[in-house]
């Protein structure tokens, strides 16, 4: 038993399973996540925008500056779920382990046991699954819960524990896309374990259900249909053509529901009322199932009523329009085999580098049987992979066409240090600091000198030494004129005013050798630190030099590196297309067995016809 998931309706009737990204809390409404980091923040703008690739390189790139890194778990917890939606299962797993540490939050554990756990379900191992659910210990935001609940319900159902599912679905919010599914899950099973009764309110709900959404249209038609067959099935046909009666004209499922009612009306006896929805079902193309089927029922209808001509007319003609089709098949398989499909597909854009379809089916003689190809997951899945593919040659491209522009910046940055690299080295001029350092020395052993000898002239201002130098002149003078002339007043006007000046000198002493003293160790502090600048822009430069060399060779390594992964991915697009052809293909065949099955069937009947009517005439 599939499970019915969330889809979203191509306009060519494709419908495409997908999940709920666990990604998506980020975005919860009502819940406020803050984003402290910007790496986090770019990969998590990519991750809505599509743009997965762009969101992996952003996360691997923050993982090697782990000093940005605030958000580790939640961009851990990002990263886990991209790797996933890449295929990358094993990677994803053992990143989702790694933060079920201790020192994890209890919120991340959650999230992981139910990330792993979706893995596990989504690879069949259910019992690895239900264990991770049972795990969670608190409850999750609203719209990862109900998803929580949604597996948990299925799980329940794989083992037809039928009320532990109903109690899940009763805990999925009823504004929530999965309690409709998980009301169609359950509907179903109780079908086809008979128990129709308790199905019904289930399913009729959804069958009646007033919308204008185009997904919960589509569950309504399959809901409806189930019914419409059940009651088939039961031996109820009034009670089915009901049911079937809701079905869209227009929809998907028209030709099933077309089908049913045709059987509904010849199990009633109705002849004419039975033969109308079939004839119409082979008007339509014969790839569909229903139409094939209806081919056979209608001159088995002729046939029952004894209108032998009739029923051998409808034989030929299912026969016919059989063997049309296979020739049909055989150009199909022909023009897949050339490749055409994947033009096609790339023509119209169905398979692009950026995510996401086109509304326009391409035009190609495989594009009636796409909804063939489509409704195969292994298929879907491939068709994905070779979009990522796609994806990658892109970005690997943009990357290596940007490498010039990166050579050019670093160039022009290369300039740009070289000429300011004369002002850099004279700021950070070792033989002038060392000059320095020596007058400084000189200083010191001056002031010591000083110190020790109380020698407090050596203390003395600028002005001080000036009227020292001018009282020794007047010392001179006096001298060379004593016994020439009488300068005793002269004599004891420079005694009164050398005293006055020595006497000031050294009674100031002591605050001016304090003075001195903190000024060398001002000059001494200032030494240091013009060293120690000098020191870092020195090995600034060297470092600069030696990164400018670095990113000349990441580049031209990065070229060469570019190159080799776009050779292994262009490969790799190779094997993929061929590998979406043989899908293809292999569903082509079998389509073209069955076909050949019926074709016996209708050629079988036709001949023991022909039998009968020989017999009788």
């Amino acid at each position: 038993m599939k499970f019915l998931f969330p889809f979203l309706s191509l306009s060519f009737s494709v419908v495409i399973s997908f999940t709920v990204s666990s990604a998506g809390y980020a975005v919860e409404k009502g819940i406020e996540h803050r984003v402290e980091d910007l790496p986090y923040g770019q990969a998590l703008f990519d991750y809505f925008q599509k743009n997965d690739l762009a969101a992996i390189t952003q996360l691997l790139v923050a993982e090697q500056r782990p000093q940005s890194q605030n958000q580790t778990e939640e961009s851990a917890l990002l990263l886990a779920d991209l790797f996933y939606s890449y295929g990358l299962y094993r990677e994803s797993n053992h990143l989702f382990s790694q933060l079920l540490g201790e020192e994890t939050s209890q919120g991340i554990k959650n999230r992981v046991w139910f990330n792993l756990a979706k893995l596990n379900y989504e690879q069949g191992e259910y019992a690895a699954a239900r264990e991770l659910l049972s795990k969670i210990s608190q409850t999750l935001p609203a719209h990862i819960e109900s998803e929580r609940q949604y597996l948990l319900a299925n799980l329940y159902l794989i083992d037809r524990q039928y009320q532990q599912a109903k109690d899940s679905n009763q805990k999925i919010a009823n504004d929530s896309i999965w309690r409709r599914y998980s009301d169609y899950n359950l509907g179903v099973y109780l079908i086809e374990d008979n128990q129709f009764e308790q199905a019904k309110p289930l399913l009729n709900e959804l069958g009646r259900n007033e919308t204008n959404s185009t997904e919960m249209k589509a569950l309504r038609d399959k809901a409806n249909l189930a019914l419409g067959f059940s009651q088939l099935k039961r031996s109820k046909p009034e009670s089915a053509i009901d049911y079937l009666s809701r079905i869209r004209v227009h929809g998907p499922l028209s030709n099933n529901a077309l089908l049913g009612a045709g059987w509904a009306w010849n199990r009633l006896d109705n002849k004419d009322k039975a033969l109308l929805p079939w004839l119409t079902l082979t008007q339509k193309n014969t790839i569909d199932p229903a139409t094939q089927e209806a081919l056979l029922a209608i001159p088995t209808l002729f046939e029952k009523n004894k209108s032998t001509r009739l029923a051998v007319h409808y034989y030929e003609l299912a026969t016919a329009k059989f063997d049309q089709q296979l020739s049909t098949l055989d150009q199909v398989t022909l023009s897949i085999k050339q490749n055409e499909l994947i033009s096609a597909l790339q023509k119209r854009n169905l398979i692009k580098p950026a995510n996401g379809f086109t509304t326009q089916p391409p035009d190609s003689v495989t594009t009636p049987y796409l909804h063939i190809l489509m409704a195969s997951k292994k298929f879907q899945k491939a068709l994905k992979r070779f979009q990522e593919l796609r994806n990658i040659q892109t970005t690997l491209a943009h990357w290596q066409k940007n490498l010039p522009t990166l050579a050019l910046m670093l160039d022009e940055r290369r300039k740009n240090f070289e000429q300011k690299l004369p002002l850099l080295e004279q700021s950070a001029d070792f033989g002038k600091l060392q000059q320095l350092s020596q007058q400084r020395a000189k200083y010191t052993s001056k002031l010591n000198e000083v110190s020790r000898a109380q020698n407090y002239l050596q203390l003395a201002t600028a002005e001080e030494k000036q009227q020292l130098d001018r009282l020794s002149n007047i010392a001179s003078s006096l001298k060379n004129i004593d016994g020439k002339k009488n300068i005793d007043s002269q004599s004891d006007m420079y005694r009164i005013m050398s005293g006055i000046l020595h006497w000031q000198i050294s009674t100031d002493y002591n605050p001016r050798y304090w003075k001195a003293k903190k000024q060398l160790l001002a000059l001494d502090k200032a030494l240091d630190e013009a060293n120690q600048r000098a020191h870092k822009l020195h090995k600034i430069t060297q470092t600069t030099r030696l990164r400018f060399v670095e990113f000349d060779t990441r580049i031209n390594g990065q070229q060469q590196k570019i190159e080799n992964l776009k050779q292994r991915v262009a490969d790799l697009i190779v094997k993929q297309e061929a590998h979406i052809n043989q899908l293809a293909i292999e569903a082509i065949e079998q389509q073209q067995h069955h076909i050949i099955q019926l074709r016996l069937n209708a050629r079988y009947s036709l001949a023991r016809l022909y039998d009968s009517l020989v017999i009788e005439q």
